[in-house]
């Protein structure tokens, strides 16, 4: 047992967080810790690694436990480069190298055959076991690995201190998967992650021997790498085995179930208070009456699910039908600044069809839906709107919002021919009630903001909708709103997330934007994800889209690659060879020799490093 958690409970002066938490992790266990926002789930792990102290209870973690944990957030400080800081993680293999070459320079001075040049030899021998059981040798490749993995190799040698915050808790995350701790606590690892890195760090995760709890808003990524979860209500934490989605299948069963019990034992009840009302005061039948009374007392009442607030209700309404494509883009070229985002990019949307964007990071995705809601007819019709189309943009910064208006007020500038009953009704349909709507709307958080978006959005009667990140900033329950409200939408809809699970459930189309040119698949996220599983070969509906040229490129690149793979191959062996040498009692006592493999050996290191880096570029950009 790694952890053991007994009546944990957690206050912030009267308000209460959390009761009679008893939980326990495991070695091997992969927890996912779910809940609505604000329940308190960033407490319990400030709890569990001691930056937060209980109320009541007790948390003991097993003596000697290495624990990493990544906050929400949480930016990396440092004056070092990110390539520098990430190397810190290796400073005992460090160090043991660098005895090795000390001990290597000491054994070149010391007469061959003396008791000096004997004793050298013999510390060199334990330095070199000591640095071949710690992997001292692939510390470099390790560290370009996660680098390449999770899209931070660009920045390796910029200084942490001059990252964007995102960017520097990303670099935390790097750190931390090079720790290895045995267990890693990730509190929204996968935030603004992009699908490729997102894919990476879940090979990367479930290949590690730590144990892990992690808090994520990212469904597919949950049902990809945990095997239970603790679900955090306000009645307290209960824990189900299985995936996200066997979790919702057993929570709805066991709801279901409690209600059942309840609603017996609540006939049972009323059934036994008439029997003692009708029968006490008779003389013949008040000891049956007095036994049936104990009993009542003596019954554990059922209590029912605590009523969680409901998710919201979203609503998109799609009146008049467009004609048969609402939107097409015609050779559209987008730049920033220098940097070419597309370039002569081609697309129609059909009436009904559902199409994803989906890209890296930076890659020009919530630029071209923001062009597109912005610029009808713009440059000689390259963005032409279909006729009796009508318009909803959702912009993931909200930068269509007034910060100085009330809820009420903004949600009624939308259509001013809403009664203040319409409106309050709608915003009570998003979860913003009494309470909230003569708030600023710069007073409001990130999920009472992106709900109010939404409902603008739901005030119009739109057929077409263009949302950027619809979800950012939604909790589960409301994700899943969002997404069966958006199954049900019969207009047409084009949208950029980075909730691949969302994407999933919606998309009956991909367009991949990369390197500057659009790709567009058919289906869901499972099939475009099917499609670019190795073997990489182009798809065969894509191959219009790609040049005479950029497929010679494509059958370059993969043979490199599998080139690569055979040098990697060869070059693992050879070093595994050189180490074992290394060791020889024989080569150690011949300086010439030693100094001969010692070389050798530094040579085929640098050599698989660079292999590996190559190795990693090209399939990148072969994706």
């Amino acid at each position: 047992m790694l952890i053991n958690i007994t009546d944990a409970s957690f206050r912030y002066g009267e308000n209460r967080i959390f009761d009679n938490v008893t939980l326990q992790v495991n070695e091997g266990d992969s927890i996912a810790l779910v809940g609505a926002n604000g329940i308190g789930k960033s407490t319990l792990l400030s709890c569990i690694v001691g930056e937060s102290s209980l109320f009541g209870g007790t948390i003991t973690l097993r003596s000697g436990l290495s624990v990493g944990y990544l906050k929400q957030n949480a930016h990396l400080h440092s004056l070092l480069t990110v390539k520098e800081e990430m190397m810190t993680v290796f400073a005992a293999q460090t160090e043991l190298l660098f005895k090795l070459d000390e001990a290597a320079k000491q054994m070149s001075v010391a007469a061959f055959g003396s008791r000096e040049y004997a004793q050298v030899a013999e510390k060199y021998h334990k330095l070199t076991l000591q640095a071949d059981a710690s992997e001292a040798y692939l510390s470099t490749v390790k560290v370009n690995t996660v680098l390449n993995g999770m899209g931070m190799a660009q920045f390796a040698d910029r200084q942490i201190s001059s990252l964007s915050g995102g960017e520097r808790t990303k670099a935390a995350l790097c750190k931390l998967l090079l720790q290895r701790p045995e267990l890693m606590i990730l509190d929204e690892p996968t935030n603004h992650l992009d699908y490729k890195t997102l894919a990476w760090l879940e090979d990367f995760l479930s290949d590690r021997k730590s144990a892990l709890i992690i808090v994520s808003h990212d469904r597919y990524f949950l049902d990809k790498l945990c095997t239970s979860v603790w679900d955090m209500t306000a009645d307290g934490v209960y824990c189900y085995k299985g995936n996200y989605t066997k979790y919702k299948q057993l929570k709805a069963e066991r709801t279901e179930n409690l209600l059942r019990q309840r609603e017996k034992q609540q006939r049972e009840i009323a059934k036994l208070s008439d029997y003692v009302a009708r029968n006490k005061v008779r003389a013949s039948t008040a000891d049956m009456a007095k036994s049936r009374e104990k009993a009542l007392e003596r019954m554990q009442i059922i209590d029912a699910p605590s009523r969680e607030q409901p998710p919201p209700r979203f609503v998109f309404e799609c009146g008049t039908p467009p004609s048969e494509f609402p939107l097409t883009i015609n050779e559209l070229t987008l730049t920033a600044g220098e940097k070419v985002l597309l370039n002569k990019c081609s697309f129609k949307l059909r009436r009904g069809e559902k199409m994803a964007l989906l890209g890296l990071n930076g890659s020009g995705k919530s630029t071209l839906i923001r062009h597109i809601a912005q610029n009808s007819g713009e440059y000689f019709g390259k963005i032409v709107y279909g006729k009796n189309v009508r318009v909803g943009f959702y912009d993931q910064e909200n930068q269509n919002l007034d910060v100085n208006l009330t809820v009420l007020d903004q949600l009624w500038s939308v259509d001013l021919r809403m009664s203040q009953t319409e409106v309050r009704n709608r915003l009570a349909q998003v979860n913003l009630g009494a309470d909230d709507v003569y708030k600023r709307v710069g007073d409001l958080s990130g999920g009472e903001r992106a709900r109010l978006g939404l409902a603008m959005v739901m005030a119009k009667d739109c057929n077409l909708l263009l949302l950027d990140e619809p979800t950012n900033h939604l909790d589960l329950p409301a994700r899943e709103a969002l997404e069966d409200a958006l199954r049900s939408y019969e207009g047409t809809l084009l949208f950029v997330s980075h909730d691949r699970y969302f994407v999933n459930g919606i998309a009956d189309k991909i367009a991949e934007l990369d390197g500057s040119s659009l790709t567009l698949y058919q289906g869901n996220y499972d099939d475009f994800a099917n499609k670019k599983m190795p073997p990489k070969a182009p798809p065969k509906q894509t191959a219009s889209h790609r040049t005479a040229k950029q497929r010679a490129e494509q059958t370059n690149r993969a043979q490199k690659i599998k080139s690569l793979e055979r040098e990697i191959t060869q070059l693992e062996g050879e070093l595994q060879r050189l180490q074992s040498l290394l060791t020889d009692v024989e080569v150690v006592s011949n300086y010439e020799k030693l100094s001969q493999v010692m070389s050798q050996n530094r040579q085929t290191e640098a050599c698989l490093s660079q292999a590996v880096s190559l190795w990693e570029q090209l399939l990148s950009e072969q994706e």
